[in-house]
């Protein structure tokens, strides 16, 4: 998948000056989504601040969506819209599988 910084800049939240979502914020009907969506938005470009990527709650997220942090991250670099990274999570085996 093609990597597209510039689409990743203008969606992403700068987290040394914001927090990234609510751990209770769903995206794709899974918590976590949208937080380690922002996380790792945010690694791309170098923000991330006080905050990690691949930190041991973004771990248990990847194993409950059914998808490597990898997989995730290329997504994420290719600029996909919070509504384009929700519409992927569904289409894994485990969103098909009922979680």
């Amino acid at each position: 998948m093609k990597h597209d910084l510039d689409k990743v800049r203008r969606l992403a939240r700068d987290l040394r000056q914001n927090e990234p979502r609510p751990a209770h914020e769903e995206l794709a009907g899974l918590p976590m989504a949208a937080r380690t969506l922002d996380k790792c938005r945010a690694s791309l470009l170098g923000w991330e601040g006080d905050f990690r990527f691949g930190c041991p709650m973004d771990e248990a997220f990847f194993a409950d969506a059914g998808v490597t942090r990898e997989a995730f991250k290329d997504v994420v670099a290719s600029g996909a819209s919070d509504a384009e990274v929700a519409e992927w999570l569904k289409e894994q085996p485990a969103a098909r599988q009922g979680r």
